[in-house]
């Protein structure tokens, strides 16, 4: 399966449709629109141009947010290869937008919330 961003620079390419959709409350998700659907590290590949944020109001951020260069579009997230949290293990993921996918399919799939604004 394949989503690309509003423009079109970035493409994703998944490896098998979601099974469901998260959506977070945390100010990055919130503010953004991000939902998201997972993957493990390396499964998804993704080419364009992008750029990376990392959050700077934390004191141990863990992943970098990427946005097409072009349209702005954020596109998906990674962690960073520097993991900060030594009593917690890095887990095996990465997070793509879940708005990237066709509003027609996506309405089909199951929505789990999670407090990150509470973590």
């Amino acid at each position: 399966m394949e989503v690309d961003c509003h423009c079109g620079d970035v493409t994703l390419t998944l490896p098998h449709t979601p099974d469901q959709i998260l959506q977070c409350n945390c100010s990055i998700c919130r503010k953004s629109g991000f939902r998201g659907i997972y993957y493990r590290e390396g499964e998804v590949a993704v080419s364009g141009a992008l750029e990376g944020y990392v959050r700077s109001d934390m004191d141990d951020p863990c992943i970098t947010m990427w946005r097409c260069r072009r349209c702005g579009i954020l596109t998906h997230w990674t962690l960073l290869e520097a993991w900060p949290h030594d009593n917690f293990p890095r887990p095996d993921r990465m997070g793509v937008n879940a708005r990237l996918l066709d509003a027609e399919y996506a309405a089909g799939l199951p929505v789990q919330h999670s407090d990150g604004a509470s973590q």
